[in-house]
């Protein structure tokens, strides 16, 4: 049976976004939110620098993975990004068992009984 090479799959540290790396990201899509595709007017309205592969799921914190995003389409995008990290991380666990027994230990703090320091077993 062969083993299965598993590539570790963590969250990437985040670096300082300085202001130059935020024009960057700006000007390497002229100004284009990355999810709606509409123009943002950099004046008016609030923007962020949006990780394209969010860090947690293992995207990389460089300028090839930025673009500029409106403010509530970030939003949106985050919150499913943290629901699907959430559900890799469960499989990770479950996949490398990681998770927390079924069986109880006999009179241990998930068991039904317990035993008193007289020795006695009594139910919970």
């Amino acid at each position: 049976m062969a083993f299965v090479d598993v590539e570790q799959m963590g969250t990437t540290a985040r670096r300082k976004l300085t202001p130059h790396r935020r024009l960057q990201v700006w000007e390497r899509t002229g100004g284009r939110c990355v999810l709606c595709h509409r123009m943002i007017d950099g004046v008016r309205e609030r923007w962020i620098a949006e990780h394209i592969r969010a860090l947690e799921l293992g995207g990389a914190d460089d300028l090839s993975n930025m673009a500029p995003a409106h403010e509530a389409c970030a939003l949106v995008k985050t919150k499913d990004d943290h629901h699907r990290a959430g559900k890799a991380k469960l499989q990770k666990i479950r996949y490398i068992g990681a998770e927390a027994s079924e069986r109880t230990l006999p009179c241990g703090k998930d068991s039904p009984w317990k035993r008193k320091i007289s020795g006695v077993i009594v139910a919970r």
